[in-house]
């Protein structure tokens, strides 16, 4: 993927183009977004440019730079990640500020990534800070955050930021179809607009987060006329991980409950877990879970704290109309 092919973010795209066509790229990058609105992708991306070999348009894609960035085996690009054990460490910070001194090995830079900055503690930020004052020649710093007012304001201000932001619903959908051909575009276009446009989360629930919702929320419903309230607990609080993937259980559940109660009015259902839910509790009590579902879908759309959020949804639950 080159510039052009990153989705939205426009006129970011034509700035970092224009400096990449000028090789003007600032020595040290700041990317802050949410996650999945790409902020890994265009790491990559501008690793590409500062190792490619091309006399023309960087990164081409095609010269041997590019191909080992690409598969990820590039000598002159570091990677290391805040989300791993240790990743940003500031024994880390300081072996990188001390290779940055190094030449490249074949590229016309080295490139040092720290990925997920979130939870970089001020010491390892003041040890960055030394290089970033005093920066080798031919090294491109490149960080990636959720903010970055989670970052000293002397890092910040030793970096360009660029601020990525979610698509829009339709022109994340259209990205998407390429990304699941064979997917329903109803089911691509609930996911684009149930994840606001961010293609990462949209992904998600798309492969293995739409399924892992539909599973839980089975087993939550389940576990409503069946498990003991600390069972409903442990599995309401599985939900905390994700705010996009708490919804998606919820509207699953949501799902359950309207075939349940079709099952209890005698109606058609194809969903096995419906009719076995629905035979295990009164018509009244189906209703009143329902309501209390709907209601959590409203809370969960908000700023809400999950792991509270969790626990009255697993006391609502449990408790409405017993």
């Amino acid at each position: 993927m080159n510039i052009h092919e990153f989705v939205s973010n426009f006129e970011l795209k034509n700035e970092i183009s224009e400096s990449m066509l000028n090789r003007t790229l600032p020595h040290a990058v700041i990317i802050e977004g949410a996650k999945g609105t790409g902020k890994r992708t265009l790491a990559g991306i501008l690793a590409r440019y500062a190792v490619c070999t091309s006399d023309s348009v960087r990164p081409c894609g095609l010269c041997n730079s590019c191909r080992k960035a690409i598969a990820g085996i590039h000598p002159d690009i570091f990677s290391t990640d805040g989300n791993s054990s240790g990743g940003l460490a500031i024994s880390v910070i300081r072996q990188i500020r001390s290779d940055a001194y190094i030449k490249p090995n074949e590229a016309p830079s080295r490139v040092f990534m720290l990925l997920n900055c979130d939870k970089m503690l001020q010491p390892a930020q003041n040890a960055f800070l030394k290089v970033l004052e005093e920066p080798p020649e031919n090294v491109m710093f490149i960080l990636t955050v959720t903010s970055a007012n989670m970052l000293l304001e002397t890092v910040r201000s030793r970096s360009r930021i660029y601020s990525l932001y979610p698509a829009e619903i339709d022109e994340a959908a259209a990205y998407l179809q390429t990304l699941f051909p064979d997917k329903p575009f109803d089911e691509i276009y609930k996911a684009a607009s149930k994840s606001g446009g961010n293609i990462g989360q949209a992904s998600y629930l798309i492969s293995s987060g739409g399924e892992e919702s539909r599973q839980l929320a089975e087993k939550i419903m389940r576990s409503v006329v069946s498990g003991t309230e600390y069972d409903l607990l442990l599995l309401t609080n599985e939900i905390t991980k994700d705010r996009i993937f708490a919804a998606a259980v919820l509207d699953n559940m949501l799902e359950i409950s309207s075939e349940c109660m079709r099952s209890a009015l005698g109606l058609k259902t194809d969903s096995d877990t419906a009719s076995e839910i629905a035979s295990k509790m009164t018509k009244k009590r189906l209703l009143a879970i329902t309501e209390v579902i709907s209601k959590a879908c409203g809370i969960a759309a908000t700023n809400v704290n999950l792991a509270f959020f969790s626990t009255w949804l697993c006391a609502q639950l449990k408790h409405t109309n017993c």
